[in-house]
């Protein structure tokens, strides 16, 4: 009985530590390597977390109980071993969270936001936000886009209609934007949107990466500037998971096949950086998270900061910019909360 109660210690711990991690069974074999890219454990793992709360919970529940038999019994090794894993595995997911950062909250009001470089410094402020087919309005955005002296808008789920109707209200302000569209159906979840400021230079629209949604990839006209990316690949529900692997697929290609000067690439990933595709960024970096806020959640809303999952993200070419700044905002009524970066280019 001892052998079995050691062995059933044994089977439960390994399968805490694997949820630091599912991809880790790879080593074992090759199928297994794509395990949080695999539903429902693509569900478990994005939301790290709430799984900081459970094995919490558990580890003080398990511990306690190991003490009780000990104490009373003279008995309670295997508990108390048991016990000390799962709060080692809690540890672990806190620390996750904790080391991307919890700076940039939705408490950052637009008064003390994020400001725009001075124009030709090459300092851009970019701001992506799901506006869940425009439960956020052009209006709110235009708020949050003049107040914060943004320069590049990543816009999954506007229409064509918002866009135009949000780079109208930002030239009203006195920022002049290009708008670029690219819509895939009748429902505005395929239309993707990407404002640039006319500061920048002239961009010309070129194909984006090859997703089920809207994409959109701009390029400066006379070839000196950031290239741009606005993305949004499909959510990982259990009859879109191939497809949502192919979408991140081509969409992490920019970042992992060659180095591209100067990408920004910014948008509703339906993705967190546990999934293995956005494990390694290759030649990117995600902005929020070298400025210290990339543990904060962006969906759902209805979550507070500290427990979502963070989907949402801008990812830069680390050899062409730095994130100096980074802030989660809340404004409409997207079931997202938006990204905010300043970037400042590498001497």
């Amino acid at each position: 009985m001892r052998a079995i109660g050691w062995l059933l210690v044994l089977v439960f711990g390994v399968a805490a530590v694997l949820t630091l991690n599912p991809d880790w069974l790879g080593v074992l074999r090759d199928d297994w390597s794509d395990l949080t890219t695999t539903f429902p454990i693509s569900q478990a793992i994005a939301l790290r977390p709430l799984l900081f709360g459970v094995f919490a919970v558990l580890a003080v529940v398990v511990l306690v109980t190991g003490v009780f038999r000990l104490v009373r019994m003279h008995r309670g090794a295997r508990t108390l071993t048991l016990g000390l894993v799962l709060a080692l595995v809690a540890l672990g997911h806190g620390w996750t969270v904790w080391d991307r950062g919890l700076d940039g909250s939705t408490g950052l009001s637009a008064d003390d936001g994020l400001r725009s470089g001075e124009p030709g410094t090459g300092a851009l402020t970019v701001l992506t936000y799901n506006t869940q087919g425009g439960a956020t309005s052009p209006e709110d955005l235009a708020d949050i886009v003049v107040e914060n002296g943004v320069d590049v808008v990543a816009l999954p789920e506007i229409s064509e209609a918002d866009a135009q109707e949000l780079a109208g209200l930002l030239a009203h302000e006195g920022a002049a934007f290009q708008f670029f569209v690219d819509a895939t159906g009748e429902s505005d979840i395929g239309s993707t949107a990407l404002l640039v400021e006319y500061s920048l230079g002239e961009y010309l629209q070129v194909d984006g990466p090859d997703t089920q949604l809207g994409s959109v990839r701009v390029e400066p006209a006379d070839g000196a500037g950031p290239v741009l990316v606005a993305v949004h690949p499909v959510s990982p529900r259990e009859r879109l998971t191939e497809q949502w692997r192919k979408d991140l697929d081509a969409v992490m290609s920019l970042c992992t096949a060659r180095r591209i000067p100067g990408l920004v690439l910014a948008g509703d990933f339906n993705a967190t950086r546990d999934h293995a595709p956005l494990q390694d960024l290759g030649s990117c970096a995600d902005a929020a998270e070298l400025a210290g806020a990339g543990g904060v959640s962006t969906w759902p809303v209805t979550a507070p900061t500290w427990l979502g999952s963070a989907i949402d993200h801008v990812l830069i070419d680390d050899a062409a910019f730095e994130a100096t700044e980074a802030a989660v905002v809340e404004t409409g009524r997207s079931d997202h909360r938006g990204v905010l970066v300043r970037l400042q280019p590498v001497d």
